[in-house]
Parts: C-alpha cells; structure tokens; sequence
C-alpha cells in the first residue's frame, strides 16, 4: 500500500526528514537535495490525475456533446445564426483537447484516438467524393490497413472545413454547403458523432475501465503495476508528454509551414498550417502550451497546485523552478505574438522566433526531467 506523505512544506520540516543538507562549500546558505523517499510523489501523481487529466476528458465529452447538438440544430433548422452557433460549439470543443495534449500518451494514443479525432493535414479531395457520394462507411474501417484513410476524412479539422471558411463560420447561401445542403448535413452530424462517440470512448478508459481492465486512472495513481512500475515512472511520463507537445508545437505545428515557405513550397506551406480554415491556429498552439503548463502545476486555472510538480522542484531548486515557468510564458507570448492569421505570414520574425522559444521550452523541461529524476536516485 503506497504512503499517503508529501514533501516538506518548509525548509526546516524537509531538514527534519532529511530531504535535504547543507553544503560544505564556502556558500553556508546553498541547500543540497538528498535522495528522498519516492512516495513523495504519490499525491503528485494523484493530483495530476484528478484534478488535470479528468476534468480535461470529462469536458472533452460534454463539449463534444454540445458540439453535436449544434450540429444537429443547423442541420434541422439551417440558418446563418445556426452555422455560427455550431461554429463556436467547434472553438469551445477544441480547448480541452488542445490542453490535452501534453498528456497523449495511454488510451488516447494506444486506442488511436488521437490520429481518429485530430489528423492534420485533411484529405479534402476525399471529404469532397465523400460529399459526392454519400459513402459515410469511408469515416470508419474494419482493419488497421483502412485507418489511416478514415482519419483524413473524419474528425475536428473536417468539420472544422464544413463549418468554416476563411476564418468565418460558413452561411446557408455559401456556395459549397448550398450545391447539396442534405449531403452537408449528413457528413456534419457523422463527423460531429464519432467525435463525441471517440471523447466518450477516451473518458470511460480512464474513468471506468481500459481494454477490459481496470480504469487506466487507477493504473496511473496506485503504479506498482506492468504499465507503471514507480511513481517516477508516472512522474516521468507526465514531464516525457510536456517534452513532446513542446517540440510539436516547435519543430511541427510552427516549424514544417515556415520551413516548407522557405523551400519554395508555399501551396504545401499553407496546406501545413492546422486550423487555417478557421484561422484558429495560435489559439491551438496557445491551448498546447497552456497544456504544458497544467501538467507542471498541477491545476486548469494557472495556479500552482501545492501538490504539483512545480511545488516539488520549488521547494528544492527554486532558480529552475522559475526558469520552467518562465519558459513556458515566453512560448505563450511568443505564439500569440505571431501575426493573425498565420497561414499568411508563416515567414515573419515571429514565427522563426516562437520556434526558438518552443526549443528553449523543450530544453528546459529536460532539465527538469534530469532534476527531478536526480531527487530518487
């Protein structure tokens, strides 16, 4: 049975449990961290799990779920006021996934729910015979051979397309919906459905059960177990995904637009570009760092959960502490500073610089992993 203890909330309680000694050095005031008992991350784990994790899927669902209601209305009663409800429904349901993804790593990623609900770039020559035919079978597959084809015709950026053009929510006289409204409709609430149906399915695997097992939150918080042996193992992951979005956003989202422009490719620059039909895209990237920073402190709403990570390395090396933060502000600003829209300005100076920063973000969060790693060894 794990230990219910954290770590010393004040230097001369940490002394009293031996956290952490003195240096022999000429600095009497430098603090020196020992190896500390590992169930110091226990309520880390928890807390990441309950109060970041869930409530992130738990409103996945019920935006989802919104989302597919809006949809369903347009297509009950088309109308401009309608397009544009259903339009918001999609900007409100893309927040907790965006801020999901410094944890894409368990059911989301093991399920393919991930590539199902967010595959970029889209298949639009696809989505267009779909609109043709009427062939909604093409959204889903019978084997893993099929799936990649499904993804670029179904999820977030498909109804993103249907919804929006050129940064505005689409109207009942748009030429493209109104060549076969019916048709447009039917592939809105198909797409619309299997999103709610796929947020619903990620929800229940953490929650309630993960592949006939027992719910994958409890195999994260209580570890001991095949998929997570330690809690440092959990710890690790948890820094491991804040790791990776942070190259994404960088190297990816940012990066393959403004390096494809600089080859001479601009038609495959823009096309590279997520979220260019609603010109939503720094808001994602924005909601991908935000991601990061709910994985560190433990909390949805910027404060900083006194049973976090960021609690943790505070306590023990305050200078990397606020390094971390630091960084993960200048991504945010770095991002938002990019001009609006980015799919036309993926050349500016701006965009070369939230690159930097992204890496700065990502080198300084390896940082973190070796420090915190450093407490347990």
């Amino acid at each position: 049975m794990k230990k219910n203890l954290f770590y010393a909330a004040s230097l001369a309680v940490s002394l009293s449990l031996g956290f952490v000694a003195c240096s022999d050095d000429d600095d009497d005031d430098k603090v020196v961290v020992e190896q500390m008992d590992m169930a110091v991350l226990d309520p880390i784990v928890e807390n990441y799990a309950d109060a970041v994790v869930m409530p992130t899927y738990k409103a996945l669902v019920e935006k989802n779920t919104a989302l597919y209601n809006a949809v369903v209305t347009l297509c009950n009663e088309p109308s401009d006021a309608h397009f544009e409800a259903a339009a918001e429904a999609w900007l409100d349901a893309r927040g907790p996934w965006e801020t999901s993804e410094a944890f894409l790593f368990g059911p989301v990623d093991a399920l393919g729910l991930d590539p199902n609900m967010d595959s970029w770039p889209l298949d639009q020559a696809g989505i267009e015979n779909i609109l043709t035919s009427g062939n909604w079978s093409a959204l889903e597959w019978d084997d893993d051979s099929e799936a990649e084809a499904a993804q670029g015709v179904r999820g977030f950026h498909t109804l993103e397309y249907l919804l929006w053009k050129d940064g505005l929510p689409r109207t009942v006289a748009d030429a493209d919906y109104a060549k076969d409204a019916a048709s447009w409709c039917n592939y809105m609430k198909a797409v619309a459905n299997l999103l709610k149906r796929d947020a619903e399915e990620l929800y229940a695997a953490w929650k309630e059960s993960y592949e006939g097992g027992e719910a994958y939150v409890n195999l994260f918080k209580n570890h001991g177990n095949s998929t997570y042996q330690t809690a440092l193992a959990c710890a690790e992951e948890i820094i491991d995904g804040c790791i990776t979005i942070a190259e994404e956003v960088g190297n990816a989202k940012i990066g393959d637009p403004y390096n494809l422009y600089m080859s001479g490719d601009t038609d495959a620059a823009l096309y590279a570009v997520e979220s260019w039909y609603s010109w939503h895209s720094r808001d994602d990237y924005t909601n991908n760092i935000y991601s990061i920073r709910n994985a560190y402190y433990g909390s949805l709403d910027g404060t900083v959960s006194n049973q976090s990570l960021a609690a943790l390395v505070a306590e023990n090396n305050a200078a990397l502490d606020e390094e971390v933060k630091a960084a993960i502000k200048e991504a945010e600003e770095a991002i938002q500073a990019i001009p609006q829209p980015f799919r036309n300005h993926i050349n500016a100076t701006e965009v070369v610089e939230a690159m930097d920063v992204c890496a700065q973000l990502a080198a300084t969060l390896e940082a973190l992993k070796a420090e915190v790693r450093g407490y347990f060894e």
